[in-house]
C-alpha cells in the first residue's frame, strides 16, 4: 500500500505600494506601504497517483474565474485535474483588490495575472517536494473571535490544526479558525495579512515548514480587537499561532486509505430587490453632497459612489434568477476540506462538523466569493450583512432565505459522496 506524502511551498504576492486595496470601500485611497509580505502557500498530498493540494492566499477573496484560471494553470503544469485543487483566499482586508468590489478603487488585471501564475508555481512547487510523512490532527480551543451580529453570541470557539510529519519534522501545517482578519480598519493603507498572516509567519519560524492558514464559516465573526493597531496585529497573530504550536505534541494520528474529491455547483434563489426612482434620486443626492462636503479622497464619497453604482448596476441588470455556487471537497481519508465559495455565517460550519462522523473543515471564500451566505433565521434581523453587504459585491442581489436549506442539502451530499476510509 502507498504511503501519504506531503509537500509545501510558498511565492511571495506582495503588491506594490500604490495598488488599490481590496476590504473597505470607507478606505480613502491606495496603499502608501507594506507592513508584511504577502504569499501564496500551497499543501500538495499524494497517495501512490492519487494527488489533491490546497491553496492559501492572503487576500481578500479572489472570483470564481480567477480561481479556474489558477486551477488551469495548475493543470498545464502538473496534469491536475480541477476537483483536486481548492483555492482558498485568508480575506485579510489589508490586501491587493482581487475581486471587483464596488468602491475600492481599480482591479489591477497584471497583477491578478501574475498571482494566479504565482498560486499554481506554489502547487508545482509544492508536489516537487512531496515526501513520504504521518499525517496528525488536533482541535484546540480558541476565544479571539466573537459574533459580530449577536452580543449574546461567542464565535466558534476552536480551530483544527494538521501537521504533517516528514523525515525532519513538520513539512507542512494547516490551520483552520473562522475569524474577519480585520484586526486593522479602514484607516490602514499598509499591506498586511493582518493577524493571521502574522501567525503564520510565526509557526513556520517554529517549524521550518509551510503553514497555511484557511478561514472558516467567518461570515459573522469578528476579532476581538478591531480597528486597531500594528502591535495589536502581532498580539493576535502569536496567539492563535502560539495555539497551533501547541497541539504539535499531542495531534492524533489520521490514517489516509485514499485521496478523494469532487467539485460541484448549486443553484441559489436571489433576492427580488430593485431600486426604485426614488432609491436612485436619493442616492444621486447624497453621492453629490458627500463630493462637495468630503472632498475627492474621502472614504465617505467612496462609500456614497460605491452605493450609487450599485443601484445603477440594479437598476440595469436583466440576470437570472439564481446565482452559481461552488461546493468543493477534498478528503484524505477521513478528513474532509469542504469548500464553500463565500462568506458564510458560523453556524453553516457548526452544523457541518456535527453532522459528520469525518473530520470536516469548512473552507469559507474557496474558488470564489458570492459575498454573504447568511443562514435563514437572520434575515428577519437585517443589518449589514443583509441589507449593504452585497451591494459592495460584482452581483446586484444577496441569496435569498431559502439558499441554507439547498446548501445544507448539497453539503450533506457531497460528505457522504466522499465518505470512505
Amino acid at each position: 500500500m502507498s504511503e501519504l506524502c506531503a509537500g509545501g511551498a510558498r511565492i511571495d504576492i506582495t503588491p506594490s505600494v500604490g495598488t488599490s486595496m481590496g476590504g473597505y470601500w470607507e478606505r480613502s485611497g491606495a496603499a502608501v506601504g507594506v507592513a508584511a509580505p504577502l504569499y501564496a502557500r500551497a499543501a500538495a498530498f499524494q497517495r501512490g497517483d492519487q494527488r489533491c493540494a490546497l491553496v492559501s492566499l492572503d487576500l481578500v477573496a479572489v472570483g470564481a474565474d480567477s480561481a479556474r484560471r489558477i486551477r488551469a494553470h495548475a493543470q498545464e503544469r502538473i496534469a491536475l485535474p480541477a476537483a483536486a485543487l481548492m483555492v482558498c483566499a485568508s480575506h485579510t482586508h489589508s490586501g491587493p483588490l482581487t475581486l471587483s468590489y464596488r468602491g475600492m478603487g481599480r482591479l489591477d488585471a497584471d497583477y491578478l495575472a501574475r498571482l494566479e501564475q504565482a498560486a499554481a508555481a506554489a502547487v508545482e512547487e509544492a508536489f516537487a517536494r512531496v515526501e513520504p510523512v504521518q499525517l496528525r490532527y488536533a482541535r484546540a480551543p480558541v476565544h479571539i473571535g466573537v459574533n459580530r451580529r449577536w452580543e449574546a453570541r461567542t464565535g466558534i470557539e476552536h480551530a483544527h490544526v494538521i501537521w504533517c510529519e516528514g523525515r525532519n519534522g513538520a513539512s507542512v501545517t494547516v490551520f483552520h479558525y473562522a475569524c474577519h482578519p480585520v484586526v486593522l480598519g479602514a484607516h490602514n493603507r499598509h499591506i498586511s495579512g493582518d493577524f493571521v498572516g502574522e501567525a503564520a509567519r510565526r509557526i513556520e519560524g517554529q517549524t521550518g515548514g509551510t503553514a497555511l492558514f484557511v478561514n472558516g464559516a467567518c461570515g459573522d465573526i469578528n476579532p476581538r480587537k478591531t480597528n486597531g493597531t500594528a502591535e495589536d496585529v502581532v498580539e493576535l497573530g502569536e496567539e492563535l499561532a502560539a495555539i497551533a504550536l501547541e497541539t504539535r505534541s499531542r495531534a492524533k494520528p489520521l490514517a489516509v486509505g485514499s485521496i478523494r474529491s469532487a467539485l460541484h455547483a448549486v443553484d441559489l434563489p436571489l433576492s427580488e430587490e430593485r431600486p426604485t426612482r426614488r432609491l436612485l434620486i436619493a442616492l444621486s443626492v447624497k453621492y453629490a453632497l458627500r463630493k462637495i462636503l468630503s472632498g475627492s479622497n474621502s472614504g465617505l464619497l467612496n462609500a456614497a459612489r460605491a452605493r450609487l453604482q450599485w443601484a445603477v448596476d440594479a437598476a440595469r441588470e436583466r440576470g437570472e434568477a439564481t446565482q452559481a455556487f461552488s461546493i468543493h471537497g477534498m478528503a484524505l481519508g477521513q478528513l474532509v476540506f469542504l469548500g464553500c465559495e463565500g462568506e458564510l455565517f458560523a453556524r453553516y460550519q457548526l452544523a457541518a462538523e456535527e453532522a459528520s462522523s469525518q473530520c470536516v473543515l469548512l473552507c469559507g471564500l474557496a474558488n470564489g466569493c458570492i459575498g454573504y451566505v447568511p443562514t435563514a433565521d437572520e434575515y428577519a434581523r437585517g443589518g449589514y450583512e443583509i441589507e449593504e453587504a452585497y451591494k459592495v459585491y460584482p452581483g446586484t442581489r444577496c441569496v435569498a432565505p431559502e439558499s441554507e436549506a439547498l446548501i445544507l442539502r448539497a453539503v450533506e451530499q457531497m460528505l457522504a459522496g466522499l465518505g470512505g476510509d
